[in-house]
């Protein structure tokens, strides 16, 4: 990737936990930053036509609005507009690669999350777990998302 990276699309599979949470810290962190970086996010199907409540919360407890948020299922013009891709698990890389191969430069602008932060692992999806599992996975999600807007802003900081 040589050009500045600016538009970020987080990916996940329902597009109601990670991804939406995913979003919002986004541009928490990117306005805390100051940071000129635009987020969105999107799923391989639409679960429901709402964020999870415990995402909601999450996001409530640390004074982000979320109000204005709305599902999307992932599409080619979704992943065309986005300088960079990033997925909650490896199996969401393999998927798009696999599904929108005629994409110019998807192998090189999609990571999970952890990959581009230079970890390991997956953002498990604490749709079925409890309420403990959930808050962790929040707290993951957050501190990985913080680094990435970090992360992003050093990046740019080095492209013309």
């Amino acid at each position: 990737m040589n050009a500045k990276i600016r538009r970020i699309l987080i990916v996940c599979s329902g597009n109601t936990a990670r991804s939406p949470a995913g979003e919002y810290l986004g541009k928490y962190y990117a306005k805390k930053y100051n940071a000129d970086l635009r987020f969105d996010s999107c799923g391989f199907f639409n679960a429901f036509s709402y964020m999870q409540p415990e995402s909601r919360e999450y996001l409530s407890s640390k004074g982000i609005d979320h109000s204005d948020f709305s599902p999307k299922t992932i599409n080619k013009k979704l992943l065309q507009k986005n300088d960079l891709i990033i997925t909650m698990e490896r199996y969401h890389i393999e998927q798009i690669k696999s599904n929108f191969y005629d994409i110019e430069e998807i192998d090189s602008k999609a990571f999970t999350l952890k990959e581009f932060n230079g970890g390991k692992g997956d953002i498990i999806d604490p749709y079925y777990t409890n309420k403990e599992t959930y808050m962790r996975v929040m707290k993951e999600l957050d501190k990985n998302i913080e680094k990435l807007v970090k992360k992003i802003i050093e990046s740019n900081k080095k492209k013309i």
